[in-house]
């Protein structure tokens, strides 16, 4: 009750909308109808009636103004148009037995039904309804002398009609919504299954291949000074550093597994981040790459997304000195700003000719996609002396707090 109540209100009812089907300034065509057929409405009475005749602008606003305030809200609308109804037939009667609605009355309103019934619900077009026939017999009352007998049924049958048919046009629309609605949804399902297989499908091939060939190295690492006489010093912590290598690769692969195969496997805490940054630059360290490392401003915890990518950037750009330049001294710089975070890693020419077609490429591109995806850049390219320079700025959101 309460929510018919409130649908009888005045400001009750959405405006017509756009037509949807049609682009540009068609999209705008029952509006113009609409303000065009009030025009003309206004235009007809006003000119049926004696020039200079106050009532004659009175009677065309009347008929007017419902039309127009029915496309913004067309409930307000309706009450317009049924207070008017009498308003008019009032002025036109000036004493004389005249129709209980005048013609353009009966058209205006006719109008304001069908609006009304494409933006309300079916049982508050009953209740219009009702209030239509009921405000026809009130006139009635009011106009002594007039012959309803046949103005009323044919009031009640064509106001019938059309809110039934803008009941249809209504229903028709909404279920065809529903439908768009329901076909939407399960193409977006389609995706997002064909989507959890391939990514499953990705995780079963790492697993079998990647994470099987990732273990053998670990395990060999680890018993090589068991199998292997006399293993120099330098050689058993080479091989420590290995299985150790091993060891992080192997972690970092499974908690991939767990974010393709999408079953919450993956810890969120255990994603690297700058926390790790001294023990990733010991590792590569004690791999034989000389590294110097710098960090300008207050270091601060970082957002955890912006620390994971801030890590990932260095090591890949070490990786890629390592690679590429083998011998080359490295230098890595954080630059803590007051909302970014700057990364450079430098390293100097090659000291040894690097092995021929070594590197795809993918690495420099999935830097500027990790920096991109949180707004940020990134550029890598080589310097004139032939070493090579990334440079990399990621917003931090100035919320990150000083570090311990």
């Amino acid at each position: 009750m309460k929510e018919l109540l409130r649908e009888l209100n005045p400001t009750a009812g959405e405006p017509v909308p756009p037509w949807g089907r049609f682009e540009g300034r068609v999209r705008r065509l029952p509006h113009v109808a609409v303000l065009a057929f009030a025009v003309l409405v206004w235009g007809v009475t006003a000119g049926s009636l004696p020039e200079g005749s106050g009532a004659a602008a009175a009677v065309g606003l009347a008929q007017a103004v419902p039309l127009m305030v029915a496309l913004v809200r067309p409930v307000g609308g309706f009450w317009l148009s049924v207070v008017a109804g009498p308003f008019v037939s009032e002025l036109l009667r000036q004493g004389a037995a005249t129709p209980v609605w005048a013609e353009a009355s009966v058209l205006v309103h006719l109008v304001v039904l069908a609006v009304v019934g494409l933006r309300v619900r079916p049982l508050t077009s009953v209740v219009l309804w009702l209030v239509t026939l009921l405000a026809g017999a009130v006139l009635v009352q009011r106009m002594p002398g007039v012959n309803a007998s046949e103005e009323l049924p044919i009031m009640t049958v064509f106001s019938a009609v059309v809110l039934v048919a803008a009941a249809a046009v209504r229903g028709r629309g909404r279920t065809t919504a529903r439908i768009a609605a329901l076909e939407r949804a399960n193409e977006e399902e389609r995706v997002r299954r064909s989507i959890l297989e391939e990514r499953t499908r990705i995780a079963r091939e790492l697993h079998d291949i990647v994470a099987h060939h990732m273990s053998l190295i670990a395990i060999h690492a680890e018993t090589a000074p068991y199998r292997i006489p006399d293993l120099s010093p330098e050689a058993a912590d080479t091989l420590v550093t290995i299985r150790k290598g091993a060891v992080e690769a192997l972690t970092d692969l499974r908690r991939l597994l767990g974010v393709l195969r999408g079953d919450g496997a993956a810890d969120g805490a255990a994603v690297p981040t700058l926390d790790q940054f001294d023990r990733m630059i010991d590792a590569v360290r004690a791999a034989g790459t000389e590294v110097t490392t710098a960090t300008h401003g207050e270091r601060r915890d970082l957002p955890p997304e912006v620390g994971a990518a801030a890590y990932r950037i260095v090591q890949e750009s070490l990786s890629n000195a390592r690679r590429h330049a083998p011998g080359a001294p490295v230098r890595v710089a954080l630059e803590y700003g007051p909302r970014t975070l700057g990364i450079r890693v430098e390293n100097d020419p090659p000291g040894r000719v690097p092995e021929a077609g070594k590197g795809s490429g993918h690495g420099v591109r999935g830097m500027r996609e990790r920096a991109a995806a949180l707004g940020g850049t990134l550029t890598a390219g080589p310097r004139e002396d032939g070493g090579f320079a990334v440079r990399a700025d990621l917003p931090t959101g100035g919320n990150g707090t000083l570090a311990a």
